[in-house]
C-alpha cells in the first residue's frame, strides 16, 4: 500500500493518516472500499496496532472513513 519514513520527525500515526488522506483525495481509495483491518495494516507497516487506531480514528472524526 505505502511505506513510512522512520527517520522522519513526523509521528508514524500522522504519516499513516496523511498517506490515507492522499489516497482518498486522489481517488485511489474510492467510497465503499474496505480498508485493511487495524491488525493487518499494523503488520504490513510493522507498527503497533495502536498507531493505526490513532490514524483511523482521526480519519473517522473528519468523516473521511466509516468505522464498522
Amino acid at each position: 500500500m505505502f511505506s513510512l519514513d522512520r527517520q522522519s520527525d513526523t509521528p508514524l500515526a500522522e504519516q499513516i493518516e496523511t498517506k490515507l488522506r492522499a489516497l482518498i483525495s486522489g481517488g485511489q481509495l474510492r467510497p465503499g472500499v474496505k480498508l485493511s483491518s487495524i491488525r493487518q495494516l499494523a503488520a504490513q507497516l510493522s507498527v503497533s496496532p495502536n498507531t493505526v487506531v490513532v490514524a483511523y480514528d482521526r480519519l473517522v472524526a473528519d468523516g473521511l472513513i466509516d468505522a464498522v
